[in-house]
Parts: C-alpha cells; structure tokens; sequence
C-alpha cells in the first residue's frame, strides 16, 4: 500500500485531493498544510512517504527554485504536481526538474487514478527493516487481553533485546499503562492523532511511556468520547512513523471489530485471538473466530490463545478447540499470585516474578514470535484488503 503525503496551503483543495485518493484507490494518505518553502522542516515526513502529491495555485520563479531543491534533496520520491493549468513552457520545465505528472486544477479523478497507477507500478518498497506488527484482540471482556499484551511486549524486549512499543487500541477507557507502569503518559493516542501532522520519530518518542530498556507504550483513550478522534488515516500514519523505529509494535484492540480495528487486523503479520476455557467465552471466542475467516487472512495469521489454564472446572482444552473449530496455539496458566502482585505494583510479571508460571509461558509465547520465521512472514493479503472485500460483499448481498 503506497503512503501518499498530499501538501497545500489551501485546507479546501488539500482536502478534496485526499478525497480523491481516497475514492480511486487503496492509498495511505496523509495531509501536509504548509508551502514549498518550509518542507526543509518535514523532511522526515517525506523520508517515510513512498509519494508526493503537491497542490500550487502558481509556478513562479520562486516556486521553481523550490522545486528544483526538492528533487534534489529526494530525488527518489516521485512527485505529481497540482497546479492550474501550465503553459507549455513551464510544464517542461517541471518535468526537467524531475517531477513525475502535472495535473491541472480541478483534478479530474480519471486522471489522478492514471497518474497513481503509473507510480504504483514501478514502486519499488524500501529496503529498510520495519516492524513486525501484532494485535491481540478479546473474545469477550474480562479474559486478560491486556495483561498479556503488555507482558507479553515486555518479555519480548527483555529477553530477546528487541524494541518493542505497545499501543492501546481498546476504546473504552483505556488503562494498559498501568498494568506495567507507574508513570503519567505524557501523551495519549488520540492526542498523538490530533497532532498528527507535527509527526516524526523525535514526536513520537516524546509521546510514549519508556516502561524499560527497550520497551515503550502508547497510551489509549482515557474515555469513548476522546476515542472519537483515532481515525484510521491518521492510525496507520503513526504506524508507517514508529515501524523503521521498533522491531515490534503490539496492539491490545479490546472487543472491537469496526473499520479502524480491522485496519489494525490488515496491518499485523499476526493475531492473537485471547480466550479461557470457560463456558462463557466459548460462543464469543467461535463469533470472534468467524468473523475472522470470514475476513480471509492467510492461514496461520491467526491463533488462539487460551488465558488462566489450570482452574477447577474449566472446559478441557480439546472441547475448546472443538468449540472453537481449530486448534489452540498458546496456553497461559492460571497464576493469581504472581498476576496479582505484578498488576498491583504496576510493574511487568517477568521482572517481579521470574520464575512464576505465567512468566515462563510468556517466555515460550515470545520465543515464537521473536524466533526467525522458516518461510517468510505471515504476509497480508495481497489482493484487496480484507475490509474492503467485506465492505463489497456487503453491497451485494
């Protein structure tokens, strides 16, 4: 998916461009509202885009001069200029200078749509290692989602030295920092989303909480109404900033399964599905699961995970995995004193309690994922994302 940065100085024409990507393409974009003249300042913005579109009312000999700087300083970037219609001496002289198309104001989508194709087709990905991306997502409430991720990340950068972030992704007053941490969050992810646009790796890093070595978290919404402002658009752009940075970014999605999460879902490389083997979770963790198939990610993206082994009276694990029509992947046992010590000094249960049960399993379930994979990553889908095939079988049903 091509990661789009659209700049303009006029909020109406930047809008109505990224409208438009929107409408003729599966893009990534991202809105700039600033002039030529000061892109010196975003210069990582533009390291992490794989395209630029620039909106200019006029091509002055100044406009020309920045131009020209530009493609010098990111010749690698390929730049589709908007300007009103160009005389033919201007419009080669754009081309020299190394811009990629030049679409006349008001944009016609037939051509805008042309234009990204022919960028899309001889895009050639970074070579840059990026994050290996995971989400963890409940069946139901109340099985522990969150103590594992965070504990999980923890276990990751503790004992493999990885960099890990964990981002909390659960809309509904969101705690997970508190679980591992006694620190304020100096930031929250709606607030990182509301300035979105002064985003770098140096932002980023000011926003999370450094729980350890190695080891940072960003904080969720502190209530469903300040979760009103995480837009996708704006989600995966902080993801494509903090990807070059970690080498694994952990999402606790909570219950949700809507647009935003499911483009959480399209990103990861895996999903933890989290469960116990009680009665109550066996019916949601099945929903859970199919509407997972349903969705078409590749065989083995998803897995279950099956919280609090080892309690009088739960369900047997072959009965859950014949409740759950597959078979489970992990199992974390039942450890209330350990999890309950480690959850009320707000630290991670591996650093509390080494040698406990629960530490032990989160050291198996890290070592899977750390480990090297044998036949490349779990990739995503390579046709159409899952949500939009199920946005257009809704339509046709």
């Amino acid at each position: 998916m091509l990661k789009i940065l659209i700049a303009s100085e006029d909020t109406e024409r930047l809008a109505e461009i990224t409208r438009l990507c929107a409408a003729v393409g599966n893009f990534r974009a991202m809105s700039l509202q600033e002039g030529l003249a000061r892109f010196p300042f975003h210069a990582s913005r533009l390291r992490m885009a794989d395209m630029l579109i620039v909106e200019l009312p006029d091509l002055g000999p100044a406009q020309m001069l920045s131009i020209e700087a530009l493609r010098q300083q990111h010749a690698d970037l390929p730049c589709i200029l908007v300007t009103q219609a160009p005389g033919p001496d201007v419009l080669i002289k754009v081309i020299r200078a190394g811009i990629r198309d030049v679409l006349s104001w008001p944009l016609d989508k037939a051509q805008l749509a042309e234009a990204l194709r022919r960028v899309e087709a001889t895009h050639v990905p970074r070579a840059q290692e990026a994050a290996q991306v995971v989400s963890l997502i409940a069946c139901k409430g109340g099985v522990g989602t969150s103590f594992v991720t965070t504990n999980l990340g923890d276990t990751i950068a503790r004992q493999h030295g990885k960099r890990v972030l964990v981002v909390d992704l659960n809309r509904h007053f969101g705690d997970l920092t508190h679980i591992v941490s006694d620190k304020t969050p100096p930031s929250t992810l709606p607030d990182v989303c509301e300035q979105v646009d002064r985003l770098d790796a140096a932002f980023l890093d000011a926003c999370v909480v450094h729980v350890d070595s190695g080891f940072d978290l960003l904080a969720g919404a502190t209530d469903p109404v300040k979760a009103t402002k995480i837009q996708k658009e704006k989600l995966e752009w902080i993801l494509s900033v903090a990807q070059p940075n970690y080498d694994f970014i952990l999402f606790d999605l909570g219950q949700n399964i809507d647009p935003l999460s499911i483009s959480m879902l399209d990103q990861s490389e895996r999903i933890y599905v989290v469960t116990e083997p009680v009665v109550a979770c066996g019916r949601p963790s099945r929903r859970m699961l199919d509407v997972l198939r349903a969705l078409h990610y590749p065989a083995g993206k998803v897995q279950v995970v099956l919280n609090r082994m080892g309690r009088k009276n739960e369900v047997p694990r072959a009965t859950m995995e014949e409740i759950l029509g597959m078979k489970v992947t992990v199992t974390l046992p039942d450890d209330p004193s350990a999890v309950e010590e480690a959850v009320s000094h707000g630290e991670p249960v591996g650093k509390l309690s080494r040698r406990s049960a629960i530490t032990r399993a989160l050291q198996g379930m890290a070592a899977q994922l750390a480990a090297p994979p044998e036949n490349g990553r779990h990739g995503k889908a390579e046709s159409a994302s899952p949500l939009r095939r199920l946005m257009l079988r809704t339509k046709s049903t």
